[in-house]
């Protein structure tokens, strides 16, 4: 994922009462000096970790109680004001364009989407960015 939608990630999770973020090794730094003035400083406010191993990194969340939820914007997975309670979560975000790949959608409890209004397509529309798309998923599931 690019520092500056890492950054705005940060902002948006930190303004939205997000616990923590966890970090898939390939995933920009998020102490890089763009994505620290992205966050406007939410980097420093926001506790993360960055994970050694992703292969089996979401065992692990999946041992300490949460529930993995897919972002996807495909049509098959279950709209996000739809998902099961559950008392801890872990939002799977994708890279820009490629998104989560077929294992990570596989490995979760839930493949979750963001409706789009039926217009969507037609103006050329096929998915929010990812920092628009966490934003609205963070915001969802916390008042839930």
């Amino acid at each position: 994922m690019q520092s500056t939608n890492v950054g705005a990630i940060f902002r948006c999770a930190a303004a939205l009462g997000v616990d923590a973020a966890v970090l898939a090794p390939r995933c920009a730094d998020p102490l890089y000096r763009r994505s620290v003035k992205v966050s406007m400083g939410a980097v420093f406010a926001l506790p993360y970790a960055r994970m050694t191993d992703w292969r089996d990194g979401l065992a692990g969340l999946r041992a300490h109680g949460f529930q993995i939820l897919a972002l996807t914007p495909s049509s098959d997975a279950l709209p996000l004001d739809s998902v099961p309670p559950a008392g801890r979560r872990a939002l799977l975000l994708g890279s820009e364009g490629d998104g989560l790949s077929s294992r990570w959608l596989d490995e979760a409890d839930h493949r979750v989407r963001i409706p789009m209004n039926d217009t969507a397509l037609s103006r050329g529309v096929d998915s929010l960015n990812v920092t628009a798309a966490a934003a609205i998923a963070c915001y969802t599931l916390l008042r839930a």
